[in-house]
C-alpha cells in the first residue's frame, strides 16, 4: 500500500470515527430530553405512568427535590440510587423544566445538618471497603419543596413506591389547600396510634393513618367532646362498637347535607379471640337504609377465601377459612377507577349489603362475592371445620358506593339543612378489620383499595392509577379435579417421554448415518 493510499485510509477512519462519536452524543442529547423504554410487565412497572406526567406538566412554578443520597452504598442500593437518578431525570423532563433536582454532598457537615433540619436521619449501613465489612452512617432521603412547604421522604429503600411517593409529594407542596381526612371516634374504635396494641378487634389503624399522612391532614373527631365536622372533606366511620345518638346522627347527616363525604366499614358483629360473638347495634341502620342501603345482620362464606392460622392448645395449624372472603377481579366494578386496577381484597367476617337505592342517587357496587358464596344467620359457630347451615350459593355486593344529592333523614328538625346542594359520595362496607395493621401486614393489597377509596372521595384519581401499579396479587386459577389430574400427570410424565422420544430419534438418525456410510 503506497502513501497515498494509507492517507486515504487514515482519512476515511477518522471520518468514520468523528461521525461514530456525533451521532453518539446527538444520540445521546434526544435521548435526554424524550425517553424511550419498552416496559414489558403488566402494570408497567418501570414507566412513568400518564398522571405523573400530568400532574408535573401542570407545575406553575419550580419544585426543587433535595436528593440526600451517600456517595457510597452498600450494593443492593446501587439500583435504587440509579433507578431515582433516571426517574427524576424523566420526570423533570415532563415538567417543561419546573422541577429542580439537587444532589448535595452528605459529606459536607453543613449538608448534614440541612438533612437533620428536615428530618432526614443518618441510617447505619453496611459497606465493603478495602476487603473490609464495616459499618457506616449515611442517608438515603428525599426532600420536595415548594414556596415555603416542605414533604420529606425519610428513607428511600423501595424503587416499587419511589414514584408514587416522589409524586405525591409534588401534589402535596402545590395543593393550594390541604384537604382533611376525619376519623370519628368515641364509640370504641380501633386507635390511630403508632404502637402496637393487640386487642380483641385486632390492632390499631396506625398504617392507614401514616399513609393517608402523606397527602392529607388527619383528624380524630369526637362528636361527643363537642368536635364539629368543619373544614372535614371525608369523614370515616370504621370499627365502631357503641350505639350513635341522634345528635351524632344529626350532625353526620347534616355533614352530608353540605357535601361531605363519608366512608363507613362498620361490623355486625363484635368477635373475641376465641372467635365468640356478640352482635352489635350501631343505631345507623334506619340512617343509612333513608340513604339507600343497608348492612345485613348475615356473615359471608366465600369459595374464594384466605388461609387462616388458629392454635389448637399447643398445637398451630393453618386452613382455608370461608369466612376470610378473598374478592377478584373478576368480580369488581371495572368502570371505576378504585378498583378497576386491583387484583383482589381480602375481607374478614364481612356482611354483605343490601341495596335499595332512592331516586336520583347512583350506585356502584365496587367489589361483590363469587358466584358460590352463601350467607348465614346467627347464632354464628366461626370455629374452622364448624358445619355451617349453608343455604342457595348467591353473589353478594361487599363495597357500596353510592353517589348524588342526597335528602336528610331527619325531615323536619329545626335548623336542618332538607337536601344536598351538590353531589356527595357515601360508601360502605360491612367490615372494618381488613383495615387494621394486623390484617394490612398480612395482605398487601388491602392498603390500596382503601388508599384508592379515600383519594377518589376526597381529592381525585390522579393518584389512584400510580398506586395501583404497583399492587398486584396474582392467585392460581381455580381448576376443577379433572383440570388437576391433566396438570399432574403432564407434569410428571411429559418431561420424561420428550428425553425418551428425543433418545429414540437421535439412535435412528446416527443408526442411518452409519449405514450411508
Amino acid at each position: 500500500m503506497n502513501f497515498l493510499n494509507r492517507f486515504k485510509y487514515a482519512r476515511d477512519s477518522y471520518l468514520v470515527t468523528i461521525l461514530i462519536v456525533i451521532i453518539a452524543l446527538m444520540l445521546n442529547f434526544i435521548a435526554a430530553r424524550h425517553f424511550v423504554k419498552a416496559d414489558l410487565t403488566k402494570n408497567q412497572l418501570y414507566a412513568i405512568s400518564d398522571a405523573s406526567k400530568k400532574i408535573v406538566g401542570n407545575l406553575d412554578d419550580i419544585v426543587t427535590v433535595k436528593v440526600f443520597f451517600s456517595d457510597t452504598l452498600p450494593p443492593n442500593l446501587y439500583a435504587v440510587r440509579q433507578y431515582v437518578d433516571d426517574f427524576l431525570n424523566e420526570l423533570s423532563s415532563y415538567s417543561k423544566g419546573n422541577i429542580n433536582i439537587q444532589f448535595p454532598d452528605t459529606n459536607n457537615n453543613d449538608v448534614k445538618t440541612e438533612a437533620q433540619t428536615l428530618g432526614i436521619p443518618q441510617i447505619q449501613m453496611n459497606i465493603v471497603d478495602k476487603d473490609k465489612l464495616e459499618v457506616k452512617n449515611g442517608y438515603l432521603g428525599i426532600a420536595v419543596t415548594y414556596n415555603n412547604k416542605t414533604e420529606i421522604l425519610p428513607v428511600v429503600q423501595n424503587i416499587m413506591n419511589v414514584e408514587y411517593d416522589l409524586v405525591a409529594a409534588i401534589k402535596k407542596v402545590t395543593s393550594k389547600q390541604e384537604k382533611v381526612v376525619g376519623f370519628l371516634k368515641g364509640h370504641g374504635e380501633p386507635g390511630l396510634e403508632d404502637q402496637i396494641k393487640v386487642e380483641q378487634q385486632g390492632d390499631t389503624y396506625s398504617f392507614l393513618r401514616q399513609a393517608l399522612e402523606k397527602n392529607y391532614t388527619v383528624k380524630k373527631i369526637s362528636l361527643k367532646d363537642g368536635d364539629t365536622l368543619e373544614g372535614v372533606n371525608t369523614l370515616i366511620i370504621a370499627g365502631a362498637k357503641t350505639s350513635f345518638s341522634d345528635d351524632e346522627k344529626f350532625a353526620v347527616d347534616q355533614f352530608i347535607m353540605k357535601g361531605g363525604n363519608l366512608i363507613l366499614m362498620l361490623d355486625k358483629l363484635d368477635i373475641s379471640q376465641d372467635l365468640t360473638t356478640t352482635p352489635l347495634d350501631l343505631g345507623l341502620d334506619d340512617m343509612l337504609a333513608h340513604y339507600g342501603v343497608t348492612i345485613e345482620n348475615k356473615l359471608l362464606l366465600d369459595k374464594s377465601n384466605e388461609n387462616a392460622s388458629f392454635n389448637q392448645g399447643y398445637v398451630s395449624f393453618i386452613v382455608p377459612y370461608p369466612f376470610w372472603v378473598k374478592a377478584i377481579n373478576k368480580y369488581f366494578d371495572k368502570t371505576n377507577p378504585i378498583v378497576a386496577s386491583l387484583d383482589s381484597v381480602v375481607l374478614p367476617w364481612v356482611s354483605p349489603l343490601k341495596i335499595t337505592p332512592p331516586e336520583g342517587i347512583k350506585i356502584y357496587n365496587l367489589v361483590s362475592t363469587t358466584e358460590d358464596s352463601w350467607a348465614i344467620e346467627g347464632p354464628f359457630n366461626l370455629n374452622p371445620g364448624a358445619t355451617q347451615n349453608l343455604n342457595t350459593k348467591n353473589q353478594y355486593p361487599l363495597a357500596t358506593m353510592l353517589e348524588g344529592k342526597f335528602t336528610s333523614f331527619f325531615s323536619g328538625k329545626e335548623g336542618q339543612i332538607d337536601s344536598s346542594d351538590k353531589p356527595s359520595r357515601i360508601l360502605v362496607i360491612g367490615s372494618s378489620r381488613f383495615i387494621t395493621d394486623r390484617f394490612l401486614n398480612t395482605f398487601g393489597q388491602n392498603m390500596p383499595f382503601a388508599m384508592n377509596s379515600i383519594d377518589y372521595l376526597t381529592l381525585d384519581d390522579s393518584l389512584i392509577s400510580i398506586r395501583s401499579k404497583t399492587s398486584f396479587d396474582l392467585p392460581l386459577k381455580d381448576l376443577s379435579i379433572n383440570q388437576r389430574q391433566v396438570v399432574k400427570f403432564t407434569g410428571t410424565f411429559l418431561m420424561p417421554l420428550l428425553v425418551i422420544i428425543y433418545g429414540v430419534a437421535r439412535f435412528f438418525i446416527r443408526k442411518k448415518k452409519k449405514i450411508s456410510l
